[in-house]
């Protein structure tokens, strides 16, 4: 092994054999780890073509060269074909399961087949073992990590990912939360958890420079206002009031603009409700997740919320110690339904943390189901709905294919078959752009446009045209990839580039590689990507928005996007990604990449 490289650990639950191997040094330099490496693995592993649900489908978790190590680098990735979508899908799980991976020497564990029982896999002592979970299964996330969490860091998934419930996920630690269904593959494979303990002390390979860098990221986070002043002091709903004063936060489904309660979702109103505390990921000097120190009255009114007998972990209600939603929860929850009742919006973010739901997709489909019914979901019917979708109803295999069953597929807001957040690309056209083209579908955290459009970092970029737009688009793709792949925090981006990623990986991990070449790295697992998607059956059709965001017959006239600007945009992208005319790597791009797929 080399210093910067561990093992990849291949479990098959068929069988619960293990299958330990020293990773290939090549393997790392082209890909890095995290995103990269999971999104390589993959492709070697399984056709394209695969079914989500096949046992030869793997989940793969990966750990980056600095997980453990650099500052907002604690987390670790995980990667499969959506059930959902379709698509390859990586999410870049925060928390501590990385750190732990990487303390275990391993940059991947890749799991396989069908397990004959209940199981979950269990890493500690440099051992990998699959385990009997008859005790936890049928438990929701809660209560498997509580009984869980003295052995390590847990991933595990709720009642909806056993029920292959499309829009359910992983929850890691109880906490943080992920999109694309790819808590359905757990729970097709019988596998309800994997908790890691690392025992390898974690160290730089040059402490003296790695320190002075770590220094110089620190300052470069409490420079960034977004960092240090918005996420420090409220988490992503420092968002609310900027997105609302620029008419930015979508409301009914996409049909309105903007609402009149949206600061009573503030970050500054919660925060005035109530009593926080941070929880930080290690190593993070931000703690953007708040927690409740004292309950107060809202445990009185929000206690009716959550009866007994429901598929709840089990205890008491209190709100204390409870992790407040992010901004997706309040927009899906709130915004999305027009509902400004804080109390409601918390209830649904604990029952989709609890049972492993996606809040966005989840959120989405009320949404949707509210514009189809013609009526507004009041919060005692958001509860129920809630509990019925972790149980396995129609919703829960996402907005697509319910409103298809209905022949209303136009009131489906998803870009491939994934649901878009709750960020309007109507008005932020960078955005637009980068939810088409995403490998994932409408996931906006491929390339978070609203950085340089809305907030102005790292570069202050026109949101309200989409001129010169796609050739910025493809280096922040590039550049989020490669953030990926070190399994640096999403939102790292706002102080960090490629020029001290470079560094920090030579005084961190001991490895020489170029900024010009990360980014090139980048490219390489953006391409890889599409031509997996291109392989399972997406074409440039697919790289598209719903119809109701764009300009039609006199429809959004001056709000919506106009379409054939969209589409020359569009074609001025494949253009510069090296692609035809139908969106296809051209074979000339995937030598110059290292390709061979």
């Amino acid at each position: 092994m080399t210093p910067w490289t561990g093992k990849i650990v291949y479990v098959n639950l068929d069988t619960e054999s293990v299958n330990i191997v020293e990773t290939d040094e090549k393997l790392i330099l082209k890909y890095l780890g995290g995103r990269g490496l999971g999104v390589k693995l993959l492709s070697e592993l399984t056709d394209p073509s695969i079914d989500p649900f096949s046992p030869i489908n793997p989940l793969i978790f990966t750990s980056g060269p600095l997980s453990g190590i650099a500052p907002m680098a604690s987390g670790a990735v995980l990667t499969s074909k959506s059930p959902l979508t379709g698509t390859i899908f990586s999410w870049n799980m925060t928390g501590d399961f990385g750190r732990e991976l990487k303390k275990a020497e391993i940059d991947a564990l890749v799991v396989t087949g069908k397990a004959n029982r209940p199981s979950y896999v269990e890493i500690k002592d440099g051992n990998v073992e699959v385990v009997p979970a008859k005790q936890l299964w049928e438990k929701n996330v809660k209560a498997c990590t509580e009984a869980l969490e003295n052995k390590g860091s847990v991933a595990c998934i709720g009642r909806a990912g056993e029920k292959q419930v499309l829009i359910s996920s992983f929850v890691i630690d109880s906490i943080h939360i992920g999109r694309g269904g790819l808590g359905a593959i757990a729970g097709s494979k019988m596998l309800k958890a994997v908790v890691v303990k690392g025992e390898k002390e974690l160290l730089p390979s040059d402490p003296e420079e790695f320190r002075k860098l770590e220094t110089r990221v620190l300052k470069l986070f409490d420079a960034s206002p977004m960092l240090s002043k918005g996420l420090a002091n409220y988490g992503t709903s420092a968002l609310v009031k900027l997105l609302d004063y620029m008419n930015l936060i979508p409301s009914r489904n996409f049909t309105g603009k903007k609402v009149p309660f949206a600061d009573a979702l503030s970050g500054e109103s919660i925060k005035s409700t109530f009593e926080l505390e941070n929880k930080s990921c290690s190593g993070c000097p931000l703690g953007c997740k708040k927690r409740i120190k004292g309950a107060g009255q809202m445990f009185k009114e929000i206690g009716q919320f959550f009866p007994e007998g429901q598929f709840l972990s089990e205890g008491q209600f209190s709100l204390e110690g409870q992790i407040l939603p992010d901004y997706d929860s309040l927009w899906a929850f709130g915004f999305n339904l027009e509902n400004p009742d804080l109390n409601s919006v918390l209830m649904a973010d604990r029952i989709c943390k609890d049972y492993g739901l996606d809040p966005i997709s989840a959120g989405s489909a009320l949404g949707a189901c509210a514009e189809f019914k013609e009526e507004i979901i009041e919060a005692n019917e958001m509860k129920s709905m809630l509990f019925k979708i972790g149980e396995g109803s129609k919703l829960g295999n996402g907005t697509r294919r319910y409103l298809s069953g209905l022949g209303r597929e136009d009131l489906s807001m998803d870009v491939k078959g994934l649901e878009l957040g709750g960020f309007d690309p109507r008005g932020i056209k960078g955005q637009a752009l980068a939810y088409a083209t995403s490998s994932h579908g409408g996931d906006y955290l491929t390339a978070f446009m609203v950085g340089p459009e809305v907030l102005g970092k790292p570069v202050s970029l026109n949101r309200l045209s989409l001129k010169g737009k796609a050739g910025i688009l493809q280096v922040f793709e590039n550049l989020t990839a490669v953030l990926d792949s070190f399994v640096f925090c999403p939102y790292s981006g706002f102080a960090l580039g490629e020029e001290l990623g470079s560094a920090l990986l030579l005084s961190g991990a001991g490895m020489e590689i170029s900024p010009a070449e990360l980014l090139r790295i980048g490219e390489r697992i953006y391409n890889l990507e599409r031509m997996y998607n291109f392989k399972a059956g997406f074409t440039r059709k697919d790289d598209t928005l719903p119809e109701r965001l764009f300009e039609n017959n006199g429809e959004n006239e001056g709000y919506g996007i106009p379409r054939q600007e969209f589409e020359a945009a569009l074609r001025e992208y494949y253009h510069y990604r090296g692609w035809n005319e139908e969106g296809v790597p051209r074979p000339e791009k995937l030598k110059e990449l290292g390709i061979n797929f």
